[in-house]
């Protein structure tokens, strides 16, 4: 009885052991983070490649004029402002036991 118990739980040991050591399946597929990683700090070494010059242009940028800018920048101030909800109403007719 003793030794069936032992092997029971040896061949449970085992088998939890070893299936730690495996790859799961998200670790074996190639996931878009994964495929994607790095990409930012290459398109930015690229451009600066691409124009090594580009802060000796001291030109302001053209495309968009200051009205137009500020009211972006104030849409963009007061996204970040959460809204106040609206208060709720709870009407207690007594309790149904409990506290």
């Amino acid at each position: 009885m003793l030794i069936k118990w032992f092997l029971i739980i040896g061949t449970i040991a085992a088998l939890s052991f070893l299936g730690g050591c495996g790859k799961t399946f998200y670790a074996q597929n190639e996931t878009p983070l994964d495929k994607n990683w790095g990409r930012s700090f290459e398109a930015a070494k690229y451009n600066q490649i691409l124009n090594p010059d580009a802060q000796k242009n001291l030109a302001p940028v053209v495309g968009l004029d200051g009205d137009a800018a500020r009211r972006n920048l104030e849409k963009y101030k007061t996204s970040f402002e959460k809204e106040i909800p609206e208060p709720t109403y709870n009407i207690n007719f007594g309790s149904m036991g409990g506290i």
